[in-house]
């Protein structure tokens, strides 16, 4: 069983197990009204936008790090060019660049446009693997 989910997942591209659509906080936003937001979607992370442009992410490490400074802006805290895939992508590309990079969140960029059109978390990952190996 676990050999057959390991051979499955590379029958699998990012589309198809992003979450499709973001939340997006302006880049003015306080760190406080970006905590509240994360935590009444239940997301662990945000795209900054100002409505037109991508500017970055925050994620909720970034909170940890930043919990004492609540003041501080989004565009102050972000992760600028944050490492983004295609949702064309094979998924075991996007695993070998979340591992390789220690991240837990990649965006997916759309290939036509300069827009993020989801994420792939690795909770998704675990879930899916989970789902394969049963």
């Amino acid at each position: 069983n676990i050999i057959r989910g390991v051979t499955m997942i590379s029958k699998y591209l990012v589309r198809d197990v992003m979450k499709k659509g973001v939340v997006e906080v302006p880049l003015d936003a306080k760190l406080s009204d970006v905590t509240k937001t994360m935590a009444k979607y239940d997301i662990s992370s945000v795209v900054v936008s100002d409505g037109e442009r991508f500017w970055g992410i925050i994620t909720d490490t970034d909170i940890l790090k930043h919990y004492h400074e609540l003041d501080k802006t989004a565009e102050e805290i972000m992760t600028t060019n944050p490492i983004t895939v295609s949702p064309e992508a094979p998924l075991e590309k996007a695993i070998k660049i979340m591992a390789e990079e220690g991240i837990h969140h990649l965006y997916v960029k759309s290939p036509c446009e300069d827009k993020i059109v989801g994420v792939l978390s690795s909770k998704d990952i675990i879930k899916l693997f989970s789902d394969l190996i049963e």
